[in-house]
Order: structure tokens, then C-alpha cells, then sequence
């Protein structure tokens, strides 16, 4: 086992103790942007995780020797895995451009944050709304390690990073960083990108998304992304069993399947589509088709009392 030593401190800036009190904007305050710190958290070094096989399949540097290994495999085995990967992340870029400028989304909730790539995503929602409020989630000591690290401290109450994961919607949504974020109880966004496919029909991840989706403040947003098989089964079955060898299951799902996680949500044009397709711009990757995407998106708000879900 590898651990966080405990000579990693946070910056001098994230130190800061929070105030009590409203903002200027009148929006609760958020404590300071590091919560739940724990240098000398255990690192399982001798298992691959999802996030740090990404990130070295779109070339990053860090993780552990069963991440490189697994990142190999995939990119030998399956080459357009790997170029599938950037449509992801532009996709949720696209989307929390526009639920800030167009919907006016001030609060935003990022859950599977990953290791930090560029552009940062609390960069992208500020730079339309400098006010704007992030919180970015995972599990992974790691991930959590480096986002701390790396991300630029801002003025307190617009940016923090926090342990927790969608298996537990009432721990999280009970989180202080969390609780600070919803105390306004304005809409917030959430963001639920390449994680669902990590979580078994047994622990049922519809009922863990509506949990999650009903503790947050009404008009509140889901921008969705699920991995599929539809448009290349054998491409998933061999993805699959590479990570089955590293003791990770992956479950991609079918439209049908992928579009109940949905259900109480009113979604916005052009509905559930491959990512690559949703609301296309100059930064799209146009050469992509849908067996290298792979993977449905669609961005939607909490339906109000009568009104309904659309798919």
C-alpha cells in the first residue's frame, strides 16, 4: 500500500478558516474550499481504478503501475477507446456553458471529478459566471490528493473538493461541503459523467440518482453521460473482460436502460443522444462516430410536481 504522507499539507491559502454569514449575493457561505483532509489516507497502489486508466489512456502521467497496465491493454486491444474519451469530457463542458449562461446555474455539483485535466470544469462554469459555486467529488485518495494540489485556490466559498461517491446519496448530500453548496437553495447542476457504468443493476443506480436528484432544491439540473454497447458489443465484451481482469466491472448500457435513469427529468434539446451529437461546436470532434463515443448524454431539469419526465 502506498499513503498520502503526512508531511502533504494543504496550500497556505486553503488553510483558511470559514466565515459565518451570507455572501454579498446573499447565498450561504461554503467553508473553505478543502474538506474532509486526511493526509495519510491509504492509497491501494496494486489496483487499477477507472478514473486513473483515463487518464493515462489521454496520455497523463499519473497513477500506479496496474493503471498503466490496464491502460495498455485497452489502447492495444481496443484503439478507439481511447479517442472516444475527449467527446466525454466536451460534452459536460458543453453543457455547464449552457446551463450557466442560458439557465442561469450558480451551484454546481461534480460527481467522479477524476484527476484534474485542463480546461478545469470550475473554470469553464466561472468563466461565464465568476460567482459561481463548485464542488468537485470522488473517492479516490489520490484524485482527491491531486485535485487539492492542483486546482487554484479561489476566494473562499467558490471552489471545494470533497470525499464522497453516488453509492451513498444522504452521506453525500449531508456533507458539509455539499450542505454549504445547497444552502442557498438555489437550482443546482449536477454532474453524473462515467459513473453510473460502474455501479450493478443489484445496487440499483436508478434508485440512487432519483435520491440524489431528491434532496436538491426544485428546478435543480443532471447533466448525464452512460456508456453503451449498442452501436459495438464485441468492442464491449473485450473492454469488459480487460477490466474484469483488473477487478473492475463495467456495465454499458442500452438507450432503453440508460434513458429510465431519466425519468423524472425534463429533458432539453435534442434529448438522450450520443455524447459527440449533443448541441455540437467548433471544439466537437467531428470524426468520431458513434462505436468510438460509445456512450449516450443528455442534460435535463427536475421535473416539477405534475409536470412530468421526458426521454
Amino acid at each position: 500500500m502506498a499513503t498520502l504522507q503526512e508531511t502533504q499539507q494543504a496550500p497556505p491559502q486553503a488553510r483558511q478558516q470559514p466565515t459565518s454569514g451570507a455572501t454579498t449575493s446573499g447565498a450561504a457561505e461554503m467553508p473553505a474550499y478543502l474538506h474532509d483532509w486526511a493526509p495519510g489516507a491509504v492509497l491501494d497502489s496494486h489496483r487499477a481504478l477507472p478514473a486513473r486508466i483515463d487518464h493515462r489512456l489521454l496520455g497523463g502521467k499519473d497513477g500506479f503501475h496496474a493503471d498503466r497496465t490496464a491502460a495498455e491493454q485497452l489502447a492495444q486491444a481496443v484503439p478507439g477507446f481511447a479517442q472516444g474519451l475527449p467527446a466525454r469530457r466536451r460534452f459536460v463542458e458543453r453543457a455547464l456553458r449552457y446551463l450557466v449562461q442560458d439557465e442561469q446555474v450558480r451551484d454546481v455539483l461534480i460527481l467522479g471529478a477524476g484527476l484534474p485535466s485542463l480546461p478545469y470544469l470550475h473554470e469553464v462554469v466561472q468563466a461565464k459566471s465568476p460567482q459561481a459555486r463548485v464542488v468537485y467529488v470522488d473517492d479516490d485518495p489520490l484524485v482527491l490528493s491531486h485535485l487539492r494540489a492542483e486546482l487554484t485556490c479561489l476566494p473562499l466559498g467558490r471552489l471545494a473538493v470533497v470525499g464522497g461517491k453516488l453509492s451513498d446519496p444522504q452521506r453525500l448530500l449531508g456533507s458539509s461541503a455539499v450542505g454549504g453548496l445547497l444552502a442557498a437553495g438555489r437550482p443546482v447542476a449536477v454532474v453524473v459523467e462515467s459513473v453510473l457504468e460502474f455501479i450493478a443493476d443489484g445496487e440499483d443506480p436508478q434508485r440512487l440518482v432519483a435520491e440524489l436528484m431528491a434532496g436538491l432544491p426544485q428546478g435543480s439540473w443532471l447533466v448525464f453521460s452512460h456508456a453503451t454497447s449498442d452501436f459495438a458489443s464485441a468492442m464491449w465484451r473485450m473492454i469488459a473482460d480487460i477490466y474484469r481482469s483488473h477487478g473492475i466491472e463495467i456495465f454499458p448500457r442500452p438507450r432503453e436502460q440508460v434513458a429510465g435513469f431519466l425519468d423524472r427529468m425534463v429533458l432539453t434539446e435534442p434529448g438522450l443522444v450520443p455524447v459527440d451529437r449533443w448541441r455540437p461546436d467548433a471544439q466537437a470532434l467531428p470524426e468520431l462516430g458513434d462505436v468510438e463515443v460509445s456512450r449516450y448524454g443528455a442534460v435535463g431539469r427536475l421535473a416539477l410536481p405534475g409536470e412530468g419526465g421526458a426521454r
